[in-house]
């Protein structure tokens, strides 16, 4: 099998992540480490002031009954208090068990249940309404508290009696071995399993990332944070930036992530691909909607072009010369819609594309794309500013050996891999083999050592004919057009390829507008002739990517767009397809009924 291994690691990781914390204080305890909104700018807390208030919830913890190893749910959205009731509950030498704040109370019952959380917190009213409801069957759960209705400051008065030494010892007791959470995976199928992640598995991962990204990053640099702190990547990314010395910034929510970037001025953030395609799309939107689309087009060849011959050694002078105009004219308003100082973007969780990574390189906004699962805590390859190449998840990071098996998967080893899933031998069993982790993933490796990804092993389409189709190709060039803002490829055991199609809301006024079509719903534009055109164009170029058999050939738009709320979309919007499938049966069913 092939394989290849990153190098070795030159940074020491952490014996547990609590120390990561402390080194911070003991370096400078009046550094602003993180900051949130309060009306129209960041309010900045210091390191001390961020250890003072995680000791005083820990010894709150601890008067309630938390002992070392017991498991404390957090449902919250990404906030400060997130992050400080995750260093507390390490803190009392227990374990994070997190949970998306968009989760359903059966999911919530599961988790909390599973894991056997002895305490949950709750950011919202609503979200302890959703708890009470399933509260009853969850015999191993003593509380729930409320963190907008005061739980933090309710948890340090209680701990008002608890000796500081208490909170001493809990965290000596920490060994790198230690857990130090326990993530449930979102899943596109299935019940959720939780990764156990210890202190090692997360320090290790967070010193590999120091590692490989040290140059990139100046004293000084901010980072906004805005997906799901319950996301192994964002969490990651919170205690990376904490070690680097990176401020931290939350954002209030992804719905004012245009307005936050533009006040925040990042040099930093990690986002998910979906997260840069819609920046591109709302760009795209916006240039056609005031006539300016073949120029906004035209300035997207050039940026692409320009990256990529910059990447082989030589631009042209044509290039240069284009380059240079259309920066005044877009790309510097590209730019400044990320908050005009972005230097370093990480994209995870899913394949970004080339071209999409070398659009935003040729703006000025190069983003490092990398690779890993919640089971590897998360990172397993990244780019990095000596070695990136858009197209790819970059290199193995440190002490990480990766190998591709006869099938094509990708299989994984290295000290950020996790130890197993909670309560659950026998799926522990299905992803390890001989040591090797599983990832799931298929992929490939080229002769430098750059991954690939290809498609997912469980997704991968196999036709009535034979055929072998990894969707996810498709569906990203399909994404890339502004309309749409999903796309799902299906035929498993049947004669050819075909796709659902989900509009893009923000989007769709616009067009309609643009096309005289009055007051066209997108409930009642399936079968729009103009609608279908344009999708149609965009399966056209799709599919210049693949064979004929590969290709896609009928297609149904849906009478709405796929969302979070609805179970259509995981937390980090990867498209859930048994869901999607069972909810759009009849569409499916009509795509092959002839």
């Amino acid at each position: 099998m092939k394989s290849f291994t990153g190098p070795k690691l030159t940074v020491t990781p952490k014996p547990h992540l609590v120390q990561i914390l402390s080194d911070a204080v003991a370096a400078d305890p009046g550094a602003a480490i993180a900051a949130s909104r309060d009306g129209d700018s960041f309010r900045d807390v210091s390191s001390k002031d961020f250890q003072d208030r995680v000791r005083a919830v820990a010894q709150g913890l601890i008067a309630s009954g938390v002992a070392a190893g017991d498991r404390v749910a957090l449902m919250s959205a990404t906030r400060m208090e997130w992050a400080i009731a995750d260093f507390a509950i390490m803190s009392a030498g227990a374990v994070t068990v997190p949970i998306y704040d968009s989760s359903s109370a059966e999911q919530v019952a599961w988790i909390v249940g599973n894991s056997e959380s002895v305490l949950t917190l709750v950011e919202t009213d609503a979200m302890a309404t959703e708890f009470d409801s399933v509260a009853s069957g969850l015999s191993s759960c003593r509380e729930r508290l409320v963190i907008e209705g005061g739980a933090l400051d309710t948890l340090i008065a209680r701990g008002a009696e608890v000796p500081e030494s208490e909170v001493e010892a809990r965290i000596a007791g920490i060994t790198p071995d230690s857990l130090a959470t326990v993530i449930y995976t979102s899943g596109t199928t299935g019940r959720p399993k939780g990764c156990m992640l210890t202190h090692r598995n997360l320090a290790t991962n967070v010193a590999q990332g120091v590692s490989a990204t040290d140059d990139m990053f100046q004293d000084g640099d901010s980072a906004l944070i805005f997906l799901p702190l319950a996301h192994i990547l964002t969490k990651t990314t919170f205690l990376f930036c904490l070690q680097r010395g990176v401020r931290v910034i939350f954002a209030t929510d992804v719905a004012h992530l245009a307005e936050e970037l533009k006040m925040a001025s990042p040099e930093f953030m990690s986002a998910v691909p979906r997260i840069f395609e819609k920046i591109y799309n709302g760009a795209q939107k916006k240039a056609y909607d005031e006539g300016k689309g073949k120029i906004f087009d035209r300035a997207a060849d050039v940026a692409i072009a320009y990256s990529r011959q910059k990447q082989s050694g030589s631009v042209s002078l044509p290039i240069k010369i284009q380059h240079a105009i259309f920066n005044k004219l877009v790309y510097s308003k590209l730019a400044a819609a990320f908050g005009g100082k972005m230097r370093v973007a990480v994209s995870g969780g899913g394949p970004l594309g080339e071209r999409l990574c070398s659009f935003f390189d040729g703006v000025g906004v190069k983003i490092y794309e990398g690779y890993g699962l919640t089971e590897t805590s998360p990172t397993l390859t990244i780019n990095t500013a000596k070695a990136w190449r858009p197209g790819t998840v970059g290199m193995p990071s440190a002490d990480t050996e990766i190998r591709i098996a006869e099938d094509g998967e990708i299989q994984a080893k290295g000290p950020q891999v996790f130890s197993g899933y909670w309560k659950n031998p026998e799926a522990t069993a299905e992803v390890f083999d001989d040591g090797w982790f599983a990832t799931g993933d298929i992929g490939e490796i080229d002769p430098d050592g750059f991954v690939k990804i290809t498609g997912r092993k469980k997704e991968l389409i196999v036709t009535a004919g034979g055929k072998n189709v990894a969707p996810a190709p498709l569906e990203d060039r399909l994404r890339a057009h502004p309309l749409i803002s999903q796309a799902m490829v299906v035929g498993d055991n049947q004669p050819f390829i075909a796709c659902l199609i989900a509009i893009d809301a923000d989007s769709f006024p616009g067009w309609v507008k643009s096309n005289d079509l009055g007051d066209l719903s997108m409930a009642d534009a399936a079968d729009n002739e103009a609608l279908r055109a344009e999708v149609q164009s965009a399966i056209d170029e799709a599919n210049k990517s693949v064979s004929k058999a590969e290709s896609i050939r009928k297609f149904a738009i849906l009478p709405s767009d796929l969302s979070i709320e609805n179970g259509e979309l995981t937390p980090t919007l990867k498209v859930k397809r048994m869901v999607v499938a069972d909810h759009y049966k009849q569409q499916l069913d009509a795509l092959y009924s002839s």
